[in-house]
């Protein structure tokens, strides 16, 4: 073959290439577009989840994401990229709701009035003055679709209770052998509890040291002088070990035996004065003062372990379909 008909050749392979590119970019386009003007065109009340024979429309689905993600403090951080992630955990959330429901059900599981009423003022509780109603508007559109919301909440909890969380058993000997194990986690360091007062000024310490020397409270003028936030405890820091604190703190409380007032103490924060309340000896925690954490821990992972399973298998025999594209 000649230097011409290889050049000829490479031309025609050349041209060949291009027009695979340029119709691979063209179909991109018109793929993309079509895309576009599919979610343009789709209805609030086409559906794009079904669960068996539950279906979640487009604006159900929308509504439940603007509640949860696009609603108080934090919303307008969200960044594009998050959404995904946000709307794909969504979607299994509703899912795995449906199933639970579904099979709360099946076994004639119901919430009483009883239950019903006691969760409403526990709930409650946690709001003050008119606030609890105004929360419940923004988020839900009105009282009856809260309440809808806190039955299911509890019917849901009900059918974990009785088909996982119920039926784990955690024995002594496993939470023994955890313990041995692990005994390095339940070592406890050298902790103190100590009270501070900060100002501004060393001239203010030196007064403030003075009044305490003469035999005032150190709490009361904690609460009168310190500018720090934990002044209106009376300037208790509580328990802390070593590395939890700024060091030229640690360096004094530590030394300085209990009862004791400290010299004035300069950092980046102010003028400080320690006085420590109480120490605690680094010991190693018996699997008597831990049996209860340990076997609440264990409990929590089985029985989040056997959630997985019991989910994954009500999955299997479900009837499932998400149109993600659409979401």
């Amino acid at each position: 073959m000649t230097n011409l008909e290889i050049r000829g050749q490479e031309s025609r392979i050349g041209v060949f290439s291009f027009c695979l590119l340029s119709t691979f970019c063209i179909l991109s386009v018109v793929a993309c577009k079509k895309h576009e003007e599919e979610k343009k065109l789709i209805s609030p009340a086409d559906v794009v989840i079904r669960i068996n024979d539950k279906e979640i429309t487009y604006g159900g689905f929308h509504d439940i994401f603007k509640s949860q993600f696009l609603e108080g403090e934090g919303a307008a951080e969200i960044k594009e990229e998050e959404l995904k992630d946000l709307k794909k955990a969504l979607v299994n959330q509703i899912i795995e709701e449906e199933l639970m429901l579904e099979e709360a059900n099946r076994v004639a599981l119901t919430v009483s009035e009883k239950e019903f009423s006691k969760e409403m003022e526990e709930i409650k509780k946690e709001y003050s003055g008119d606030s609890f109603e105004s929360t419940i508007m923004n988020r839900y559109g009105s009282l009856d679709k809260w309440k809808e919301e806190i039955r299911k909440k509890l019917l849901i909890r009900k059918i974990v209770d009785e088909a996982i969380t119920s039926k784990i058993l955690v024995k002594e000997g496993e939470a023994r052998k955890y313990y041995k194990e692990n005994s390095a986690d339940y070592n406890v360091k050298e902790q103190v509890r100590a009270r501070m007062i900060v100002v501004k000024t060393e001239e203010e310490a030196s007064k403030v040291r003075e009044r305490l020397k003469k035999g005032e409270d150190f709490a009361k003028v904690a609460e009168e002088v310190s500018l720090g936030p934990e002044a209106k405890k009376g300037g208790d820091l509580g328990f802390f070990g070593r590395g939890e604190m700024p060091k030229e703190f640690e360096d004094v409380v530590f030394s300085l035996p209990s009862g004791k007032i400290s010299d004035i103490v300069k950092t980046v924060y102010g003028y400080h004065i320690f006085r420590v309340e109480d120490k605690r000896k680094a010991k190693s925690q018996t699997f008597s003062e831990v049996k209860k954490e340990i076997i609440e821990k264990l409990r929590r992972e089985k029985s989040d372990m056997e959630f997985q399973a019991w989910m994954k298998e009500l999955k299997q025999k479900a009837r499932i379909e998400v149109k993600e594209e659409l979401l």
